[in-house]
């Protein structure tokens, strides 16, 4: 009990919080979601024997649980697989015992929004156990270098269940189930659970006696690997070149190993197949892009999808919510499709795709490993001028992506939502103002301190990209008239915008660098 506490201790220290961005995100969404339970005031949330969730609850609640499940689980990851804890007595055990605990404290916590509107404690349970059995992964939580291998047929399967809850529907649909069918999501959710976080690192018997331990298999593998090699290559072949490394020139299948390329191949004779040409020229159609984004050395961060691309992924994600939204009504209604409600949830698809286009316009604020280089090599000049030079194109950026969006998303919300269509150029509008704000919302930090981690740059793009731009295409496309007041404040983006592109790059130029280095393969 003493180690437990121990390790029980380390959640409250910023070792905890250290590069843990999924749980910086879960305390973001879960803190919308207790918003949106604690401003809601209907009577009751049953009809017709269905536990209807408010609007949008569901999605931040579901999100801010994933996160917080997989804050928890990158922390006891990161902590079993190091190499200190199989060589010290009892650390798994213990670290393994806090988890669990920490978890529960997770899982009650935020089973109070639920509770809160009147939903059944059993069922509440239930769902979070689901979501515990996904966000707990060994394979895709934690430091890649210390992870198990990936199992492709598990990870499908929490891609698939996570998009699913992701719709209100389907919690719905788990928060209204009988208690039997609930204690049993439940019983298999935990099971699930305390199996996977279950940690035993194997010994290895090695020719002196001793045990190797299954944090340095990986050494060992590669050990084995350089030995099998040797063996099948032995040093009798040709010293020097090519040849003693194991590689054979593609041409010396023929007569020797002198003869050179084929005359075919000489003369040019053998061209690309036609697939490959079309495939080739539709990778070009969509990695076009307009002049102005094309020039600058900028960070590969910064690369942007160009229109062809954004209006292929922005259709993609629109079929899928509609068939996802058509199987949910479907299963709901008994095959009893309802056009009312499938066009009701169907405002979902201008909200995501504005989120997902705006997530990625202050990716490159993240990712500084590169940036003495094109500083020293590109030819700027000073910091300030390369500063300058960072959010001119960031500028481009935005306004490219939000403009394409505004074009995209403000016909969706309309024909979906209450607007009207004489309403138009005041939604793309506010779309393209929502956007372009939400993206200078991460340089804010940059005013108020010389010392920027990218863990608080992280969360106000979240804040920004999600949060801000969520709420304000919610509110754009309700089913309500919006008050003159509320157009006005979608349109703050503007002069925030302004300001923002005025104040940043001398701010940006002021503050350290710290260079991280690249992620681990």
């Amino acid at each position: 009990m003493k180690n437990i506490l121990h390790a029980l201790r380390l959640y409250a220290t910023p070792i905890f919080w250290r590069e843990n961005y999924t749980l910086l995100t879960g305390l973001l969404w879960t803190g919308v979601a207790l918003f949106i339970a604690f401003t809601d005031h209907s009577a009751t949330h049953w009809q017709n024997g269905l536990f209807k969730l408010p609007q949008s609850f569901g999605t931040w609640w579901w999100l801010g649980l994933q996160a917080a499940i997989t804050g928890v689980a990158c922390q006891y990851w990161r902590q079993v697989r190091s190499p200190l804890a199989s060589m010290t007595p009892g650390m798994i055990e213990a670290e393994y015992g806090a988890a669990l605990l920490v978890l529960a404290a997770v899982v009650l916590l935020l089973a109070v929004p639920l509770l809160r509107l009147g939903a059944p404690f059993l069922n509440v349970l239930a769902q979070e156990a689901i979501c515990l059995a996904l966000g707990v992964s060994g394979d895709m939580t934690g430091p890649k270098n210390l992870r198990k291998p990936v199992r492709w047929l598990r990870m499908f399967m929490v891609f698939v269940l996570f998009v699913a809850f992701m719709f209100p529907q389907a919690q719905e649909r788990i928060l209204s189930a009988p208690w039997y069918v609930a204690a049993g999501l439940l019983a298999v959710g935990l099971a699930l659970t305390v199996i996977e976080l279950s940690h035993r690192p194997q010994p290895v018997a090695l020719p002196g006696g001793d045990a190797l331990t299954a944090a340095s298999t990986s050494y060992e593998n590669r050990r084995k690997v350089l030995q099998a090699a040797k063996a099948r290559f032995p040093a009798s072949r040709p010293q020097g070149g090519l040849a003693e490394r194991g590689f054979v020139a593609e041409g010396a299948s023929g007569a020797g190993y002198g003869g050179g390329a084929s005359p075919a191949i000489q003369s040019g004779a053998i061209k690309p197949s036609s697939d490959v040409q079309a495939g080739s020229g539709i990778m070009r159609l969509m990695q076009w892009q307009f002049p102005w984004l094309r020039k600058p050395p900028v960070p590969n961060t910064m690369v942007t999808p160009g229109p062809a691309g954004f209006l292929a992924s922005s259709v993609v994600v629109l079929i899928a919510l509609f068939i996802m939204n058509v199987v949910f009504e479907a299963f709901q209604t008994g095959g009893m499709l309802h056009w009312a409600a499938i066009r009701k949830s169907m405002l979902m698809a201008p909200q995501m795709i504005c989120m997902i286009s705006a997530n990625g316009l202050a990716s490159w604020m993240l990712v500084r490993a590169d940036w003495p280089f094109l500083l020293n090599l590109a030819g700027y000049g000073t910091r300030a001028d390369f500063a300058r030079a960072l959010y001119t194109t960031h500028a481009k950026r935005a306004v490219q992506t939000a403009a394409l969006a505004a074009l995209f998303c403000a016909p969706l919300g309309i024909a979906f939502g209450a607007e009207k269509w004489a309403e138009l150029p005041l939604c793309m509008g506010a779309i393209f103002s929502v956007m372009v704000g939400a993206s200078y919302l991460p340089s804010l930090p940059l005013l108020f301190t010389r010392q920027t981690r990218p863990g608080v740059i992280h969360v106000f793009n979240l804040l920004g990209s999600f949060v801000c731009v969520q709420l304000g295409v919610t509110l754009l496309f309700t089913e309500h008239s919006l008050p003159e007041w509320l157009w006005g404040l979608l349109f703050v983006g503007l002069p925030f915008s302004a300001i923002m592109a005025w104040l940043a790059p001398r701010a940006l130029a002021r503050v350290d660098w710290p260079i991280e280095p690249l992620a681990a393969p």
